[in-house]
């Protein structure tokens, strides 16, 4: 076989069910040569040790080249993807209760609404809203008002709409395009709950505590 160079974009985690071999293709994608591609996508490059139960397992890219390699020594092989893969592996899929699951949302919905609620009542307290507004209505209208309804309803209303503009989300629908602040932070937390798993089970494979 003639050089050639072979790009592997690893995937980051992978979730596979039931299978007790993983190839190459299950766990990256793989450009080069159409001959070559058909053979590096069904190279097997790891096996479950134990298929009756959970796990995860990390497969790393050093273990791609390699496998690679032992195939075509002469090709050049190019990692364009993560450095780790964390195979998710799961006997049988996930029972789903959609009850269950609307219950978790509906409780989460209600502990987050009273944990803004206080959140904002206590700024309010803590900054004398009230009474600023009960100023700022005697020098703009030149009454005493307890409850200064000029400025309280256009504050409560800036409150929804600031909420709404920050989530980017009105009900079940976007704004925009753009990722919410919520999607970030998931995606951050997801990224480090993966690192963690590849740094823990690294330790494993070394035999480090």
């Amino acid at each position: 076989m003639q050089k050639c160079t072979i790009y592997v974009r690893a995937y980051k985690r992978k979730t596979l069910q039931g299978l007790s071999s993983v190839t190459i293709k299950d766990l990256a994608d793989v450009a080069a040569p159409p001959e070559v591609k058909a053979k590096v996508d069904a190279m097997r490059i790891f096996f479950v040790p134990d298929t009756q139960k959970n796990g995860r397992y990390i497969v790393t890219i050093i273990d791609i080249i390699n496998a690679i390699w032992k195939e075509y020594p002469k090709a050049d092989v190019q990692s364009v993807g993560d450095p780790d893969v964390v195979i998710e592996y799961r006997k049988k899929p996930p029972k789903t209760h959609d009850i269950w699951e609307w219950v978790k949302v509906v409780g989460l919905c209600l502990i987050v609404f009273a944990g803004a609620t206080v959140a904002i009542m206590t700024y309010n307290t803590d900054t004398s809203l009230g009474k600023t507004f009960i100023i700022l209505n005697r020098i703009f209208t030149g009454r005493q008002e307890e409850q200064p309804l000029l400025l309280t309803i256009p504050y409560s209303i800036g409150i929804a709409a600031g909420i709404l503009v920050f989530f980017n989300h009105f009900g079940f629908k976007k704004i925009t395009d753009d990722p919410t602040p919520m999607q970030v932070e998931i995606k951050q937390y997801e990224k480090n709950v993966e690192d963690c798993e590849i740094e823990s089970i690294s330790d494993k494979r070394r035999g480090e505590p």
